[in-house]
């Protein structure tokens, strides 16, 4: 009877012991105990364990991810200022309020021993984060959207986070991504880009012909001054010409000549004052030449 005995309780332990499953509470996550009358009051941080043994009911781990995710939402909105439908994204990281896990075990269901992020997120942070984008982002026309995505991106954020304290999500980035124009608008912006390339391209034209223009103008000045000093120094050569070549001067060289026939074999006899005539004084010039250049002959 006794070895019976004892035989059973042996089984029973091993059962029991049996039912005690090894359990682990991954990096990252928390866990809670669920036993048949509800979560126990501590938090388990990442660990590994084994549940209490058990006869009828097996107590269970419930674990629940802490690190940051990051997640994103797209729209679709009407802008009233323009009359025109945008659609852009919001990307966001976020996390777990810690201060909020107690409040997360008890309202949200686990799901294979395990509550989901994406159904707290579903459940506390999208309601809130799709109004609060749609309402700040309405207030603004595309076009200011478009020149101040930075200042929009950082009134999101803190419009988002201060709608989301007391909840058990908390933002710790958030941005406007991926914004799409309606069409019109992105024509329109297009247009103006080429109209504005064109701008600067006749600009740079005007200064290339600008440039050349002024080169051409530097060497007509260079030419008009070179041409200026040709005529003053021709000016001063003929002025001096004037000033030697004087009646004197004419009087002596006909003389000359007159000595220089005196001694050739051809003379000609002309009256002293015919001597002075501007035709006779050429003609002298003119026959002594020849004589020259029959004598060279």
């Amino acid at each position: 009877m006794r070895t019976l005995y004892k035989l059973l309780t042996i089984s029973l332990f091993l059962s029991l012991a049996a039912c005690a499953d090894r359990v682990e509470v991954p990096p990252a996550h928390v866990g809670k105990i669920l036993t048949k009358n509800g979560y126990k009051p501590e938090t388990v941080p990442p660990s590994k364990f084994r549940l209490d043994m058990c006869l009828f009911y097996c107590d269970k781990l419930v674990t629940l991810a802490t690190a940051d995710f990051g997640h994103m939402e797209k729209f679709k909105l009407f802008m009233p200022k323009d009359q025109l439908n945008m659609n852009f994204d919001v990307r966001m990281t976020a996390a777990i309020n810690r201060q909020m896990i107690d409040n997360i075990f008890d309202r949200i269901p686990p799901l294979n021993d395990n509550i989901s992020v994406k159904h707290v997120y579903d459940t506390y942070a999208q309601p809130v984060i799709r109004d609060v984008v749609r309402r700040v982002v309405a207030k603004y026309s595309i076009n200011e959207i478009a020149s101040s995505r930075e200042a929009l991106s950082r009134e999101l954020f803190a419009e988002v986070s201060q709608a989301l304290e007391g909840t058990p999500i908390a933002i710790k980035r958030l941005g406007l991504a991926d914004v799409q124009f309606p069409k019109v608008i992105t024509e329109a912006k297009e247009r103006a880009a080429e109209r504005r390339e064109l701008i600067e391209q006749e600009k740079a034209q005007f200064e290339i012909q600008k440039i050349q223009m002024e080169r051409d103008l530097e060497r007509e000045k260079m030419n008009r001054a070179i041409a200026r000093e040709k005529a003053i120094g021709q000016k001063e050569v003929n002025d001096l010409l004037a000033k030697s070549v004087t009646d004197k001067y004419l009087a002596y060289r006909t003389l000359e000549v007159l000595d220089k026939m005196a001694e050739s074999d051809n003379k000609v006899f002309l009256p002293v004052e015919a001597l002075g005539t501007i035709g006779l004084q050429q003609a002298v010039f003119s026959s002594q030449v020849k004589q020259v250049a029959r004598k060279g002959r």
